[in-house]
């Protein structure tokens, strides 16, 4: 719905809240408030004045809770004979997904209240009064008889596999970097200054290779077939280019002999701790290359599941790989639960914070950007904006604008806004009217 066709002051969302209630008195609407946490849940029940029917309790996370949940819903619609049951709780992580799940497939659809409301609307005066664990649970409830919200919509087939896999896989890459840094970890002990990750260091000293450690494949080998530093400088430059060959890496004798003059002039640690450090080292790697295979596979399954959606043609987009792409469609879901692009923009939480006189001022710098929504979400749409960014120059243009007027977090923003709007449109149309598309492959 567009602002010219609005009919209610909260758009589509209000409206649609306004006809399920029409007509029914406040006392025959039931509300169904649930804090979620990772043990057991806190519910509590009351129409739609706000008068407590039933007064809060806890549910266990097992059969026997979800079914003592039934039970006090169909107990408390009998009571006040209630015509529509509205059900709402926090998206919290994945601990409310089972939940949500459960009533969905017994009819009975669920809400999903958005947490920085549900923080802002504990401060207001009516729930001061409330039990420290009851704050939330009234909070939620309070925003559900308003008609705050989003309906849950469970994701399914295509859409529910890669939401899996790509969270299992955001995961293993956040496992590859932790791996990555304590291997750094290892070589600062067992073979300082090989390494020089910091900018001011590499311009103070001349390091070994220019190219950083993760992108130089002499150095990843070198720490695979002799980590040892007391081993390596026993060696001759013909012997270090003899253990590459042997390992199946190419090496040549002046650039071992560059390798052994650099090791000579380094201050070897303890030969006790290089030699337990090498060892540990050396299990690191074997893990890092386990995590690296099982990233390597679930993008292309990812890749494959994205064939099988209208995502697809984000694909073919330059600057944008198959498997950003497989991340956003990810995250996003079926198209068809949008009606435009803007309601992308709220679930992931690229709105400002505000909007009035105060954060006009200072070329819009008194304002920020309130972390809500989807995580997951705000994430694929950031990465892929800022490589988009790189290899578009409509994106490369407007963000270089904004910067010009706004901080750099909001810039970016900004852009990742632009950025989902055109794709959304390319996403419509099927193929891209603006953005420059990647020649294929030969």
């Amino acid at each position: 719905m567009n602002k010219q066709e609005r009919t209610h002051l909260r758009g589509a969302r209000g409206q649609a809240f306004a006809d399920l209630i029409r007509g029914i008195p406040r006392e025959r609407i039931l509300c169904v408030s649930l804090d979620v946490s990772k043990y057991f849940h806190v519910v509590m029940i009351h129409n739609g004045l706000g008068e407590i029917v039933t007064p809060p309790f806890e549910i266990d996370i097992y059969q026997s809770g979800f079914d003592q949940l039934q039970h006090a819903i169909e107990q408390a619609q009998a009571e006040t004979q209630a015509k529509v049951v509205l059900i709402g709780m926090e998206p919290t992580g994945h601990y409310f997904e089972n939940l949500a799940r459960q009533l969905v497939a017994h009819s009975r659809p669920v809400t999903l209240i958005n947490s920085y409301a549900v923080k802002n609307n504990r401060h207001q005066q009516l729930m001061q009064r409330q039990k420290n664990d009851e704050i939330d649970v009234a909070a939620i409830g309070d925003l559900l008889q308003r008609g705050q919200g989003t309906p849950y919509r469970p994701l399914t087939g295509v859409y529910l596999k890669l939401q899996q896999l790509d969270r299992h896989r955001l995961a293993l890459v956040k496992s590859q970097s932790q791996k990555k840094n304590r291997i750094i970890g290892h070589m600062d002990r067992i073979f300082p200054g090989l390494v020089l990750t910091n900018k001011a260091a590499r311009e103070r000293y001349e390091p070994l290779f220019k190219t950083d450690f993760w992108a130089c494949q002499t150095l990843q080998h070198l720490i695979r077939i002799c980590p040892n530093p007391h081993r390596l400088i026993a060696m001759s430059p013909e012997g270090l280019a003899k253990a590459f060959r042997q390992h199946g890496a190419r090496m040549g004798v002046a650039t071992a002999a560059r390798i052994l003059e650099y090791a000579r002039k380094t201050l070897l640690p303890d030969p006790e701790l290089a030699e337990i450090r090498s060892q540990c080292l050396q299990q690191d790697l074997a893990l890092l290359e386990s995590i690296q295979a099982q990233i390597a596979e679930l993008e292309k399954i990812e890749t494959d599941l994205l064939a099988q959606t209208p995502y697809q043609v984000w694909a073919t987009l330059k600057g944008l790989s198959p498997v950003q792409a497989a991340s956003l469609a990810a995250a996003i879901g079926p198209p068809e639960n949008y009606c435009h692009a803007g309601q992308i923009v709220r679930r992931a939480g690229l709105v400002s914070s505000c909007n009035d006189s105060g954060t006009r001022q200072r070329k819009g710098k008194g304002g920020h950007i309130t972390k809500v929504g989807d995580a997951f979400l705000r994430r694929a749409l950031m990465n892929a904006a800022s490589s988009l960014t790189m290899h578009q120059p409509i994106l490369a243009r407007y963000f270089h604008k904004k910067i010009r007027e706004k901080e750099p977090s909001v810039a970016r923003v900004a852009t990742a806004r632009k950025a989902l709007h055109i794709l959304w449109a390319t996403l419509q149309d099927g193929y891209s009217r603006s953005l420059i598309t990647q020649e294929p492959s030969s």
